[in-house]
């Protein structure tokens, strides 16, 4: 059976469970449509409706497309769209110059704590510094060693935009003529940078920031998506590791790291690895230590959200003199490494040892000396083995109790 004739036994069909008025009104429809097709060519003439491309679960196991190559292990494989998200002046591209410093020796440890796997060549699109205060930092990552090899940066405009597009067909005359219209969103890169890409044999590229070469509307998903897709469309072809550099907004309470990014939730969505650099100290802690703002900055949490293997977060410090970044051991963190032997047992002793109850989590974190996020470890073993029990708190906080306390005791 051909196209055609399956089409037409379809609408036959179609027609015979309709009544006899809205048929009428179909007929109608389709010699429309046949006189403008007529008029503007066969439909056999117009693309062709295809099925979508798909492979079988079982062709995914026995016959795997090649793995990736990593560049830097636990953050980035060419072809992979990766974003490191921070608040402005915190560092974000000095911790793109050290990626570049460092994959163009092949060695070392990124933060002191992801390795460079081989060497590569990095592309910085600096859309933030000019060329003088370039220099200088690149002189800084240096020191008195022999210039970075492998990394190059440009300081030219180019821009991923976004359009819509909309197609129309009409056909008909008076009453039966009938109009349809088709609209869509495509993003238009600039040529000169996939030239380039290849010209140089770049293995990745640095977009610093994504506001500066994005021109489409930030808050829209749509426009966004549009501009990843064809972002990932040129790393996959090129090989290439694609690494965002952007903005944080300004709300500081979120349930994930990935929410306090600015614009549409998608280039969050898109990355492969998502990064997030926090500050470790808050404005108070800060303060109480005798930090000024500057100083606070250097001390940040890294936080990271990856679709394959899992890569744990960690705190790392910034040397202005050098603008390196360096793997940094918080305070809480080396209590933690002491604390390690602690197990439910403990947790009932200094539950106990504060009178039954814990007002949050915070409170209990205090109580047993760990940062917030073993604590809430510990507090979740405590809890399935049915050590303690949990309560909802004031202010959406969460209440930890001796077995059989009663509300009112905490309250």
């Amino acid at each position: 059976m051909t196209d055609l004739e399956r089409r037409e036994r379809l609408e036959a069909e179609a027609r015979a469970r309709l009544n006899p008025e809205i048929a009428g009104a179909v007929d109608n429809a389709l010699a429309a449509r046949d006189e403008f097709l007529s008029r503007n060519g066969s439909e056999d003439a117009g693309p062709r409706r295809e099925l979508l491309s798909i492979r079988w679960a079982s062709d995914a196991v026995t016959t795997p497309p090649p793995e990736p190559e990593v560049l830097v292990v636990g953050m980035m494989r060419r072809g992979e769209l990766a974003v490191v998200g921070a608040p402005r002046s915190f560092g974000k591209s000095s911790f793109a110059g050290n990626l570049a410093v460092l994959g163009g020796r092949g060695d070392g440890f990124l933060c002191g704590a992801l390795q460079i796997v081989r060497p590569f060549r990095t592309l910085i699109c600096q859309g933030e510094i000019d060329e003088w205060e370039s220099s200088r930092r690149w002189c800084l990552l240096t020191g008195e060693g022999r210039p970075p090899e492998g990394a190059a940066e440009t300081f030219d405009r180019w821009r991923i935009r976004t359009v819509r597009k909309r197609t129309s067909n009409s056909g008909g005359d008076g009453a039966d003529r009938w109009a349809e219209s088709d609209e869509w969103i495509e993003a238009i890169l600039d040529g000169r940078l996939e030239l380039t890409l290849a010209e140089y044999d770049f293995d990745c590229l640095v977009i610093d920031p994504w506001a500066v070469y994005y021109s489409g509307a930030e808050n829209s998903n749509d426009e966004v998506e549009a501009a990843l897709d064809k972002l990932r469309d040129l790393a996959m072809r090129r090989a290439v590791a694609i690494l965002i550099l952007h903005h944080l907004g300004k709300s500081n309470e979120a349930r994930d790291p990935e929410d306090l990014w600015r614009g549409a939730s998608r280039l969050a969505d898109w990355a492969s690895t998502r990064i997030t650099m926090l500050p470790h100290y808050t404005d108070r802690q800060a303060e109480a230590q005798g930090m000024t703002r500057q100083q606070a900055r250097r001390y940040v949490d890294v936080k990271f959200l990856r679709r394959s293997t899992q890569t744990d977060d960690f705190s790392m410090v910034f040397d202005p003199s050098t603008g390196w970044w360096s793997r940094w051991a918080a305070p809480a963190e080396i209590a933690d490494a002491r604390r390690v032997h602690l197990d439910v047992p403990d947790v009932v002793d200094a539950l106990r040892a504060s009178g039954g109850s814990w007002r949050s989590q915070n409170a209990a974190a205090d109580a047993l000396g760990l940062a917030r996020d073993t604590a809430a470890k510990l507090l979740a073993s405590a809890i399935r083995a049915g050590a303690i029990e949990s309560a909802p708190g004031e202010r959406r906080a969460t209440i930890y109790r001796l077995p059989g306390a009663h509300l009112g005791d905490e309250l």
